[in-house]
């Protein structure tokens, strides 16, 4: 996935959208990549995915996923000069990736991504930046608890949003953040929410005695 992304990145005008909706540790419940691209393109992706052996760049996508077919749905549109490509994963376990971790301690999950971060690039010179310029990157990270610390002020409740342009957007782009785990018995002493409930059934319990 990350080399598809430098491709439409280095290939000319092109947004991604990314949606990462996170439960627990190690899985997202659902990811989701929309890239917005032209013919151009589309069509370098598929002269790729053709000189490493795929029928296409679907091919190539579809062929390299370890997840069940359930989990995993792929579509494009092509209209004119404009390609959509959609690519949506139910239950992505991350615990094996070079790029994406989840991890959760003290009653908080910390996520982090490194798709869109190459601290080892090169700056482009003045007339790449400016054919670069036309790249757009949208990260949306929904995560259990509210966000207690991420890396943009884009942040509300338990949403952070990263909107980047230009070659930074490719090489640059940091995607961390913590929240509360968002499960009742995930911070010391069970949490305000957890506590309510044990004195509830204290409270049931001592009725029921009474009765």
């Amino acid at each position: 996935m990350i080399g598809v992304i430098l491709l439409v990145g280095l290939s000319g005008c092109a947004t991604i959208e990314v949606t990462a909706e996170v439960e627990d540790a190690n899985t997202i419940d659902r990811y989701e990549m929309n890239i917005s691209t032209s013919n151009t393109v589309y069509g370098l992706l598929n002269s790729q995915a053709q000189e490493e052996g795929y029928e296409s760049f679907r091919d190539q996508i579809t062929g390299e996923r370890d997840i069940d077919s359930d989990d995993f749905e792929y579509n494009e549109e092509i209209d004119g000069n404009d390609v959509r490509i959609n690519i949506v994963i139910d239950d992505l376990n991350v615990s094996n990736s070079s790029a994406i971790s989840i991890e959760e301690a003290d009653g908080r999950l910390r996520y982090s991504d490194a798709t869109f971060l190459n601290e080892s690039a090169e700056p482009p010179g003045e007339d790449a930046e400016e054919f670069l310029s036309g790249l757009t990157l949208e990260y949306t990270l929904e995560m259990p608890g509210e966000i207690t610390n991420a890396t943009t002020d884009d942040v509300e409740g338990d949403t952070a949003t990263w909107t980047e342009t230009g070659s930074s957007a490719w090489t640059d782009t940091r995607i961390e953040a913590t929240s509360e785990s968002g499960s009742v018995f995930s911070t010391p002493g069970f949490g305000v929410p957890a506590a309510t409930i044990a004195l509830l059934a204290a409270a049931l319990i001592g009725l029921k005695r009474e009765l």
